[in-house]
């Protein structure tokens, strides 16, 4: 080959490579993540232009690859910002906190409203478990450990544990927390992730008043007893005992409105650092860092003046009763939560026994009474289940004509270890407890085949008067008519031969509902006879507006009527009132000849009592008492062997 042949190969091999170094140095701009360029070559060679042309359709399509890559990663970014800004938004609604657990570290993760929500710093968020579990209750801590190691074991699907944690001010708070577990693919827990849902209005707070409710203040409660040293303290419960009839026949949302404002203006009269405590049935409840009977009326006053005022309701004005219990602690003899409250619920009570606006403090004695209601009540429950309830009637004589006018079925009880028990000893509690309607469903049915024995209506005729005493929860009962006609026509006798007794205490506890329920009985044909009337208070107003047939005139204004001119003088108007109101009268209680002569001369003739017959049992009404025969005046009593009748002239 010629020398000239060589050096043109030779310069076209150097222009070879260095077109190649060319593109080798443009594609290390890819090397460098740089894509936006274009590989070209000056060469007239075929196989370099080739070259070039397939490196930048490689560049095009890395190109494109890097716009879908980008367009797909911001789409996913902008994806990730939404759910994230909707799960903020979420747990912003719902109040709740973030937390994460990393298991191999044991540090815990705390959202900013984690610990916002307790009022805590948030430093970074981080804390260890034991730092968490710290806050919690320590009533509640074994709970929440079970429930998160449950989980991390695999037994349970999720944490889902409520419980109380304390915040920033040392009060507390409830919460909720739920949280899920994370595994890799050997099923090993990496981490557990959850939130914490704040759950103390819901919890501690009553919807109807918006006060806190008995759960806060079962914590209220232990807060104090753990106090060292303890102080004097002292639990009140006080009661609005009408605040139900108040708000008959308002719209719901009127109602609740009211009972808002009314307990926020009860809120106002209370030092600020007593909070009023909403319980069931208007009970609210405070604590008093006070032991001193002065110092408690002194506290309570304010409140028990605005109570006495009447309240705006529906634009009308209404007045509030009330009553309160107090359990003061003895800083001595520290009791438990329960204990404290048990003595408290004594105390209100026996409030509600007394008169409206009473205040009770617990003692002894009523731990005695709470004894004594127990057992009556237990030996009512025996006798409904063992039949033990025994009708006794005592005999209403006409003393004028020696006619038996009607019969009283009287309750008793028997106990196989105490006997027949009076009424005095159970009746109340009966009543309170609800049991008194299941007592006088048995005395019905052994009292009325009364009314259609034979040998009874041979010896006493078929006229008399079957009379049966109504408590204030019977009164009050709606079915109580349909009830005591579908007894009398189960046991085949006239329902009109009946006689209800009510006493005015049961009327005046609703006198409109009381009027209208005696006011069908009379339309029906069952007579009303008022009860004691002269024990204790009676008010003269009652006999001219009750709807009634007959009054029963109490013993407590027969006794002593012959020795005392003024008991005399009382007798003698209450008589006389009645009779020109032209009530039938029956005079209860008269054990004296001297007596009946009195009550006789003032025509007052049907008699209810010893003088002729104390309670029998009804098997023994028959062999025990015969009709006396009409009295005379000026014989003397005689022995009354049989019964307590009077002797024939």
């Amino acid at each position: 080959m010629s020398e000239a042949s060589l050096t043109d190969a030779e310069a076209r091999e150097r222009d070879l490579i260095a077109e190649i170094d060319s593109l080798s140095n443009q594609l290390c701009q890819a090397v460098d993540g740089q894509f936006e360029f274009h590989v070209h070559t000056d060469s007239d060679e075929i196989a370099l232009q080739k070259m070039a042309q397939l490196n930048n359709f490689v560049l095009d399509s890395v190109r494109r690859t890097i716009r879908d890559l980008k367009a797909s990663r911001d789409e996913l970014e902008s994806r990730v910002q939404e759910r994230t800004q909707r799960l903020n938004l979420v747990l912003t609604a719902t109040n709740d906190g973030v937390w994460e657990w990393d298991i191999d570290s044991g540090q815990l993760t705390l959202s900013q409203r984690w610990s916002d929500m307790l009022g805590l710093p948030h430093d970074g968020g981080r804390r260890g478990l034991d730092d968490w579990l710290a806050l919690i209750h320590e009533d509640d801590r074994a709970d929440v450990q079970r429930s998160l190691y449950q989980h991390l074991d695999g037994l349970t699907a999720s944490v889902a544990v409520e419980y109380r944690i304390r915040d920033a001010r040392g009060a507390w708070r409830m919460v909720l927390c739920r949280g899920l577990c994370q595994r890799n693919e050997r099923g090993v827990a990496i981490r557990m992730a959850g939130t914490q849902t704040d759950t103390t209005e819901q919890r501690l707070g009553d919807p109807m008043t918006l006060l806190p409710n008995g759960a806060y203040l079962e914590l209220l409660l232990q807060e104090c007893l753990v106090r060292s040293p303890l102080p004097p303290l002292a639990l009140v419960k006080f009661q609005l005992l009408n605040v139900a009839s108040l708000f008959d026949g308002i719209a719901v949302d009127d109602a609740v409105g009211a009972l808002r404002r009314l307990v926020q203006r009860m809120r106002q009269q209370l030092p600020p650092r007593v909070a009023l405590i909403a319980l069931p049935e208007h009970t609210f409840a405070m604590v008093f860092e006070t032991g001193e009977v002065a110092r408690l009326d002194e506290a309570l006053e304010p409140l028990e003046a605005l109570l006495s005022q009447p309240v705006e309701i529906d634009g009308q004005q209404v007045w509030l009763s009330h009553v309160s219990g107090v359990a003061v602690l003895d800083p001595a003899e520290p009791v438990s939560v329960d204990e404290w409250r048990h003595q408290s619920r004594l105390a209100l009570a026996n409030a509600r026994l007394s008169d409206v606006g009473s205040r009770r403090y617990y003692s002894e004695s009523l731990r005695q009474w709470e004894r004594q209601n127990s057992r009556a009540e237990q030996l009512i429950r025996g006798a409904l289940a063992t039949n033990g309830v025994r009708c006794f009637v005592q005999p209403i004589v006409d003393s004028s004509t020696g006619e038996v006018r009607g019969f009283e079925a009287l309750m008793r009880l028997y106990d196989p270890t105490e006997g027949i028990v009076a009424p005095a000893n159970f009746i109340e509690v009966a009543e309170r407890s609800g049991l008194i309607a299941p007592l006088w469903e048995m005395l019905m049915e052994q009292a009325l085949p009364l009314l259609r024995d034979d040998i009874v209506r041979e010896r006493f005729g078929g006229d008399f008067l079957l009379s049966v005493n109504l408590s204030t929860r019977q009164l009050m009962d709606p079915g109580l008519l349909d009830d005591m006609i579908a007894a009398s026509r189960r046991h085949g006798v006239p329902h009109t031969r009946l006689q209800i007794e009510v006493t005015e205490t049961s009327v005046l506890s609703d006198p409109i509902k009381a009027f209208r329920s005696l006011d069908r009985i009379r339309e029906a044909g069952i007579s009303v006879a008022l009860d004691d009337f002269g024990s204790g208070y009676s008010s003269l107003a009652q006999l001219t507006s009750m709807p009634m047939d007959t009054v029963k005139i109490d013993r407590e204004l027969v006794m002593n009527v012959t020795s005392l001119p003024r008991k005399r003088h009382v007798l003698s108007a209450v008589v006389a009132l009645c009779q020109r109101l032209d009530y039938g009268i029956v005079v209860e209680g008269v054990e004296e000849r001297e007596t009946l002569e009195i009550l006789h001369d003032w025509g007052a003739t049907d008699i209810q009592g010893y003088i002729y017959s104390r309670p029998l049992p009804l098997d023994r009404l028959v062999q025990d008492f015969r009709p006396p025969k009409p009295y005379l005046a000026g014989l003397s009593p005689v022995s009354r062997a049989r019964g307590t009748s009077l002797p024939a002239p």
